[in-house]
């Protein structure tokens, strides 16, 4: 019992490495997302980032 114990604490561990690259990749995905949203929001609503961006005023 006290085997089969340690064996499951054992692959928890080496598992470990793979949730913690999940939580980044996930974490990375969510920071890019919101960041696009964010851009294409202000590109398209404020006329001072439009004009700066593409060098023609927003119609």
């Amino acid at each position: 019992m006290n085997q089969n114990f340690q064996a499951i604490v054992q692959e928890t561990a080496e598992d470990n490495s793979s949730n913690d690259q999940t939580f980044l990749l996930s974490g990375a995905l969510i920071f890019f997302n919101v960041f696009v949203m964010l851009f294409v929001g202000l590109y398209w609503m404020n006329p001072v980032i439009h004009e700066f961006i593409s060098g023609r005023p927003l119609l």
